[in-house]
């Protein structure tokens, strides 16, 4: 590797037969006109003060092939595109006759001359910004796309070149100077150089790459033909990008991640898992078709537009999305995986028999989505804490089927046992449960769900209102006049009103809600009915209260009413799972984890259906009788990784800070010490919550992950 401080254009732009070219991997053209005025303020300022500006660097590869130098650019092709769009937009502006030299200069450089067209321009950049760069550079300007990032930079260099010589008295010489004024790291790779290593370092600082940019830099760095980096290029990252969209990449990797490794990983290390990932696999053509079938259960489960199942999937997948319920994602991709014969289905076979097995398989399919949209919305309703979810979700699988293969024999009757014989908060809410979210809790602040569950009431029958257009509407209204504080009692309307303003029995939906107002009851329910009759509304199920003459009035009767109405809709749209298999087996582990300090494991520790087992760490479980012993483990293990921190601490005789008990030595100082190892004695005599302290600050000073660490309860019985 050779790295020299050089003049951007004198010593790299302005070099004769030579192309730049950027690869297909490479993020597109990204710099916005905030970017190019500072670029451009830069110059004019290195000009008035007479001095080089420093750029930043330029990577890349050189190749000869003819006479000519092809350079495959790493890093820099941002700034060098920029360069470029500036270098042609003074060109443009320059006069035929006045700046004729200048011009020729800029031409010189811009272009090779005597070759073959392909290799006329300097510049290649990645593909849909190379033809608006090629339109630019070749003068095709009716052919340019005016919306795109290399348009918007040329035109506005385009008139800052303008402001600078109209009213700020520059000249094309001037301006040109202050370019050439810009200087550049020029790194100039050998073969034997890692590019994809040299790349990552360099964009260690600075801006930060998205995740799924350095994903897919190092798949396809390693594809050394140009030919078919392209074609991998498009046949598996712009399909990928197609079917779940750009903006769904980044979150794909970390949940394909996390449903390979069973555990949670950090979002911020996504790219480190995803590189041991691929060393494991160590067959690019397999992690390749990899992330495309997977990319495919992830257009169904995400999109909810999968043209290779049914639409009663896509649309049992829309639930998660409206509970923003992607924790469970990681999962439904290992389901996916094992039901990936009900695509079969969509596809042309004479072989009835078959068609008829595979519909069976997409119903047990259907039903798993189904219990899991059904468990997200009643955990929602009834405002479970979800701060467990994802790694309940990371290590569901493993747990109904790792332990016992047979399960999946029984693959859903399993699925629904184990979520609904927990002990936990994990495990799938009652009914009870359920109705009292649906009669008591704030649904006014879950508006996405209320409006799903608005719409399945009302459209119940085959005759659908489009309900998009309309807005909630309280029936007590959130501002209450004094006339409705008289109905509903002087002395009891602010217990009702807390009560109940935002609860299910009190909401609808209209597109009258400013001519409702905060009208009594009655006039609201005039008004409601008036609509009605002349087909202005037509919500009918939802407010069938507002049609009936025998309801006079709104209090707490009549919303605990409506509620017990809609309610029972609801649950008969969601009912608790009949049947349960108890008999199967499962992996039994409940996990608590230490990365909470305000959590002390009460729910655990203080449950007499509960017992210790011991710990998991990095995915091994250890026994440990006692926290104690969990604790010695735990030393144990961190010592023999690295024996220098602990030996550290117990040379000095290790004290508690603001303390004088020592906790780690190399001698038994005192009867209160235990030995670890014949180097290592520390102090044991601590309450859990001591232990759970020393395990937290330790994995700290070892700068490890606490959050693979967890310990493990089992039943008692």
């Amino acid at each position: 590797m050779e790295a020299n401080n050089r003049p951007l254009y004198t010593k790299i732009i302005e070099q004769t037969y030579r192309q730049y070219t950027i690869p297909v991997y490479q993020r597109l053209y990204s710099w916005k006109k905030q970017h190019c005025n500072q670029l451009y303020d830069d110059i004019i300022d290195s000009i008035k003060k007479n001095r080089n500006h420093y750029l930043g660097s330029l990577v890349y590869s050189e190749s000869t092939r003819d006479n000519f130098t092809f350079c495959q650019i790493i890093d820099g092709q941002q700034r060098l595109t920029t360069v470029i769009l500036l270098l042609k937009a003074l060109y443009d502006y320059g006069d035929a006759e006045k700046d004729e030299r200048i011009k020729r200069r800029i031409y010189d450089s811009l272009y090779n001359e005597n070759c073959e067209d392909r290799y006329k321009l300097k510049l290649k950049t990645v593909d849909s910004d190379n033809s608006e760069l090629e339109n630019i550079l070749m003068n095709n300007l009716n052919d340019l796309d005016r919306t795109s990032n290399v348009a918007i930079n040329y035109f506005n260099f385009l008139d800052r070149i303008k402001k600078s010589i109209k009213e700020d008295g520059m000249t094309i010489n001037q301006i040109f100077d202050g370019i050439t004024n810009l200087e550049v790291v020029e790194i100039i790779l050998d073969k034997k150089d890692d590019a994809q290593l040299i790349f990552e370092s360099i964009n260690s600082t600075g801006i930060n790459l998205e995740t799924s940019d350095l994903i897919r830099n190092f798949l396809l760095m390693g594809i050394t033909d140009p030919g078919v980096q392209k074609e991998y290029y498009k046949k598996y990252w712009v399909k990928l990008q197609n079917d779940i969209g750009k903006e769904n990449v980044e979150k794909f990797f970390y949940d394909f991640l996390v449903m390979k490794d069973s555990r949670y990983i950090e979002e911020k290390k996504v790219y480190e898992n995803f590189k041991n990932y691929y060393r494991k696999v160590n067959n690019s053509n397999e992690v390749f078709e990899e992330i495309i079938k997977f990319g495919e259960y992830y257009k169904l489960i995400v999109c909810n537009n999968s043209k290779i199942y049914g639409e009663e999937s896509n649309k049992l997948c829309k639930i998660f999305e409206i509970l923003k319920h992607s924790t469970i994602y990681p999962f439904l991709l290992k389901v996916c995986d094992d039901y990936k014969d009900v695509q079969k289905i969509y596809e042309v076979s004479d072989n009835k028999n078959e068609i008829e097995k595979l519909k069976e398989k997409e119903e047990e399919f259907n039903n798993i989505l189904f219990l899991f949209g059904n468990y997200a919305l009643r955990r929602a309703v009834a405002e479970i804490p979800s701060s467990s979810l994802r790694r309940f979700y990371a290590g569901l699988y493993d747990k109904v089927f790792e332990k016992n293969k047979k399960n999946k024999d029984k693959y859903y009757k399993a699925l629904e046992s184990y979520i609904c014989t927990l002990k936990t908060n994990d495990k799938m809410p009652s009914n009870e449960t359920f109705n009292d979210g649906l009669h008591y809790k704030n649904m006014y602040k879950k508006s996405r769900i209320l409006r799903y569950f608005f719409d399945i009431i009302e459209n119940s029958s085959k005759e659908n209102v489009d309900m998009s257009d309309l807005t909630i509407e309280h029936i007590m209204p959130e501002n209450l006049s004094n006339q409705w504080k008289q109905d509903l009692g002087e002395d009891k309307y602010q217990e009702i009103y807390d009560k109940y303003v935002h609860t299910l029995g009190n909401l609808s939906i209209t597109g009258y809600n400013s001519e409702y107002s905060n009208y009594p009851f009655l006039e609201k329910k005039k008004k409601f009915n008036d609509y009605l009759e002349e087909g202005k509304s037509k919500i009918k199920v939802l407010n069938q209260e507002l049609s009936k003459p025998e309801i006079t009035k709104w209090g707490e009767k009549e919303i605990i009413c409506r509620a017990d109405r809609l309610s029972k809709m609801i649950i008969d749209k969601y009912p608790y799972p009949k049947d349960i298999d108890t008999s199967l087996e499962f992996e039994k582990y409940y996990e608590f984890y230490l990365d909470n300090e305000e959590d002390d494991g009460n729910e655990y520790v203080e449950n007499p259906a509960y017992k210790l087992y011991g710990f998991k760490y990095d995915g091994v479980k250890y026994r440990g009788k006692y926290f104690k012993n969990i604790y010695i483990e735990v030393i144990k293990i961190l010592y023999s990784n690295n024996p220098a921190i602990l030996d550290e601490m117990a040379k000095r005789n290790f004290t508690s800070e603001n303390g004088s008990k020592i906790l780690f030595s190399r001698e038994k100082v005192n009867d209160w010490l235990t030995e670890v190892n014949p180097n290592l004695f520390i102090e044991t005599g601590y309450s859990r919550h001591t232990i759970f302290f020393w395990i937290r600050e330790l994995f700290k000073k070892y700068e490890l992950d606490i959050s693979n660490f967890c310990i493990l309860f089992t039943d008692k019985e």
